[in-house]
């Protein structure tokens, strides 16, 4: 086995592996507990009779349970690396999905969207961007476009598998063969996924120094950047969070209501499907060009970008125009894919990986926040006003606010005990 090691082709493909691997956990683990299940919507209110605050109180349960325990994830990451927790979320997941299918209340779906919320918390995107980051020194920017359009894959695949299988088979149904899928992923990780180059005694891709087992070696990714305390002290750090809870807000506010919205435009539940297909589609095309490009440009003013443009995007629903939906659709899947994905970037870029897992723990606490209020409330003012107009109105000024505040975001500068730290940010 330490023979095949050796070859030069393990090390040069080895971190192309890892990251397929980042993309592949991705496309099952936000697929699955993300704003897919919201195709499962329509057949949920007419069997249950729920109101829609009581059903995007379910949706928003994941994000509550992320917001709880992401930063705990966060030091297990930094203790113990990301393969073990990326298994166990895997299983948990595959436990939730098929308990799904036996349900009769409505707390009994809330304790398994709390389930989806422990699995996404230990296998989501920051163990995959952690994981990515660490096999990675050049070309860390298109690494991770390539495993966060993971995220944006498995919601433009599964929508449509969904609204197939829920014709073929019913719900409950659909949800025990959905359960199939994490226990591959499950699999594929135990046999296939490491946590850093070296557990191989591998190099990072494009590093030229030789591979170390010592956790205090510059050679090793996961000792560079800024400790956590350090990071703390940045104002960009805490402009980060802001824009974060900001941001998830407005994206889960529209993206978790956007089924119903088109619906009670007119627009049949097929046109709805598309549309979602149509967003997760357009949203992964826009993760792996954005964050492709921002190996090359101001990482800073890409984001600003995008969320002038998403700030166009759902004031576009606001009008409630129906010839808008699917351009405002567009808009506001580029735009998202370009700030998801950018917000990973600009955060391993500026302090880099020495204590990534607190560090992006506690800026996804801010993100799981925000996403947590949007659905809810956004169903709430629904449920008052009888239209989302004033709740896509509020979302339109929370993102021009966001807008106006990564004008202030700025690399900065700080010193580890033997080597500076330049940000990683262009």
């Amino acid at each position: 086995m330490k023979h095949l090691l050796q070859h030069w082709w393990i090390q040069r493909y080895y971190p192309f592996l890892i990251c397929f691997s980042g993309l592949l956990i991705l496309v099952v683990i936000n697929g699955l507990t993300s704003t897919t299940i919201s195709v499962f919507d329509r057949v949920l209110l007419d069997e249950f009779q729920w109101s829609r605050s009581e059903l995007k109180l379910r949706d928003s349960i994941p994000n509550a349970t992320a917001f709880a325990l992401i930063f705990f994830s966060g030091l297990l990451i930094d203790k113990f690396r990301v393969r073990r927790l990326l298994l166990i979320g895997s299983l948990i997941l595959s436990i939730a999905l098929y308990s799904y299918s036996l349900i009769h209340t409505k707390f009994e779906a809330y304790f398994l969207h709390f389930l989806f919320g422990v699995a996404y918390t230990l296998s989501g995107s920051v163990s995959a961007i952690i994981l990515v980051s660490s096999w990675f020194y050049k070309h860390k920017g298109l690494a991770l476009g390539i495993t966060l359009a993971g995220t944006s894959l498995g919601s433009f695949v599964f929508p449509n598998l969904i609204h197939h299988w829920l014709e073929l088979w019913g719900w409950r149904s659909t949800f025990q063969h959905l359960a199939i899928f994490p226990i591959i992923l499950f699999v594929f990780i135990f046999l296939f996924v490491k946590s850093s180059p070296s557990e191989l005694n591998l190099k990072a891709f494009g590093s030229t120094d030789e591979p170390s087992h010592s956790k205090n070696n510059l050679s090793e990714p996961l000792a560079e950047g800024l400790s956590f305390e350090q990071a703390l002290q940045t104002p960009t750090f805490w402009l980060i969070c802001l824009c974060g809870f900001l941001t998830f807000y407005g994206l889960l506010g529209v993206v978790a209501n956007l089924f119903l919205h088109i619906t009670d435009l007119g627009f049949t539940a097929q046109d709805a499907t598309f549309a979602l297909t149509l967003y997760f589609g357009v949203a992964f095309g826009g993760k792996l060009l954005i964050t492709s490009v921002s190996d090359y440009f101001n990482t800073y003013r890409i984001f600003t970008l995008c969320c002038t443009l998403m700030t166009i995007s759902v004031f576009g629903f606001t009008t409630m125009e129906k010839n808008l939906v699917y351009w405002s659709t567009a808009g506001m899947a580029l735009s998202w894919g370009g700030i998801y994905s950018m917000y990973n970037v600009l955060t391993i870029r500026t302090f880099g990986l020495k204590s990534a897992g607190k560090i992006n723990g506690t800026i996804n606490m801010f993100e799981s926040a925000g996403a947590f209020c949007g659905p809810i409330f956004t169903g709430f003012i629904f449920d008052k006003t009888h239209s989302y107009q004033l709740a896509f109105l509020i979302i339109t000024c929370i993102m021009g606010f966001a807008t106006l505040l990564s004008f202030l975001f700025s690399p900065k500068k700080k010193t580890t005990s033997n080597a500076e730290i330049e940000g990683f940010s262009k």
